[in-house]
């Protein structure tokens, strides 16, 4: 009898990440259902589609026949991605999964929903329907953000070749104001000059202290 498939739910293989690092995807599918076969009793792998880390798809279970993946969700289409092993449901997935191999459990997604008319909030993780923390990470949270870079991932480093063009500004703005006040001097009496010069210097302070405070702020995230 064939399963009519209305959900994914995002398993992982709870190994370390060189767990049979010198094996192909094949293989490593294979050992996965040797475990399943021999260890669970079960007829077969129970996953459908398994993801190394390498970012290759390999299918388990034939599509249109139930999984062994989660209880009362066997019907669901199970993906299982090598890894995860120490995870916790909150992590992030890129702290447990390759780029590539994120790439392409996402690509699979898409290509199943519109295979099998599957909505995205039947997109899930294991952890949705048990205790348990696989896959990981927050299936439905990564997939609100994912165009193919992490949503979750942590915010990049910045660089002087990203500085803000606050900062940019706040700088250029100082520098004027110096160089317009030095020629204006010059054309002053001895007297005039001083006091010029007073106001002068405590412009430049507190252009200084609007400089720091712009780059404090650009540091910390802030554009």
């Amino acid at each position: 009898m064939t399963v009519k498939h209305s959900g994914i739910i995002v398993h992982c293989t709870a190994t370390r990440k060189d767990w049979w690092a010198d094996k192909t995807a094949n293989e490593q599918m294979k050992e996965i259902d040797r475990w399943h076969r021999e260890e669970r009793k079960w007829k077969m792998i129970g996953y459908h589609f398994f993801v190394s880390r390498d970012g290759e798809v390999v299918e388990g279970r034939p599509l249109g026949t139930s999984g062994a993946h989660a209880k009362g969700h066997n019907s669901d289409i199970g993906i299982a991605l090598a890894g995860g092993f120490g995870s916790d449901a909150d992590d992030l997935a890129t702290e447990h999964y390759t780029p590539v191999q994120l790439a392409a459990v996402y690509d699979l997604i898409r290509k199943l929903q519109d295979q099998y008319h599957i909505k995205t909030d039947r997109v899930i993780g294991h952890n949705r329907v048990s205790q348990k923390a696989c896959p990981g990470f927050r299936v439905q949270k990564w997939l609100a953000g994912m165009s193919l870079s992490e949503a979750t991932a942590s915010k990049p480093e910045r660089t002087k070749s990203h500085q803000s063009k606050t900062v940019k500004a706040s700088a250029a703005t100082v520098a004027a104001s110096v160089g317009s006040s030095a020629a204006a001097i010059s054309s002053l009496d001895q007297t005039a000059q001083y006091i010029v010069l007073g106001f002068t210097g405590i412009t430049l302070l507190l252009g200084i202290y609007i400089l720091r405070e712009r780059l404090k702020a650009w540091s910390e995230g802030w554009r």
